[in-house]
């Protein structure tokens, strides 16, 4: 997912530029590697960029993963978010853990509740139905 060199370069306070001075590459090169994901990076790249920051290249990529995954999540529960915050409903237990097969419950009382279960229903990543022993509507990832 786009920015996780960005994002990575934050955490040391560097920006592109000075990436880019201390690697040798290009700026832009460095901008258009970021808007690929980590896998589409070159070797050559992810290793001058290790060697700036004192890690082997397999370091970088681990550190580049764990950022592109965290992007990628991020995204994930914007998805949700947006269907709560159109129909109303608190976005509070939306978090990270709902990735890690924590479920939301929501009670079945609300009128627009039939319409918060097609609009997450029709999201990539999470889907909702009635838990027929509880009388709840549970909202979860799709595994």
């Amino acid at each position: 997912m786009a920015g996780f060199i960005k994002r990575y370069l934050e955490t040391k306070n560097w920006t592109i530029y000075q990436l880019g001075n201390a690697t040798g590459l290009a700026h832009q090169t460095i901008r258009m590697a970021d808007k690929k994901t980590v896998d589409q990076m070159s070797a050559k790249n992810v290793r001058l960029t290790a060697e700036v920051f004192g890690f082997t290249a397999g370091e970088m990529l681990d550190e580049f993963y764990e950022i592109e995954e965290e992007i990628n999540n991020d995204e994930i529960l914007k998805e949700l978010t947006t269907v709560f915050e159109k129909y109303g409903y608190n976005t509070d237990e939306i978090s990270t853990e709902l990735l890690d097969g924590e479920k939301i419950k929501l009670d079945m009382n609300d009128d627009d509740i039939t319409k918060l279960a097609k609009s997450v229903n029709a999201t990539e990543h999470f889907t909702a139905y009635l838990d027929d022993s509880t009388d709840y509507m549970i909202v979860e990832a799709i595994q």
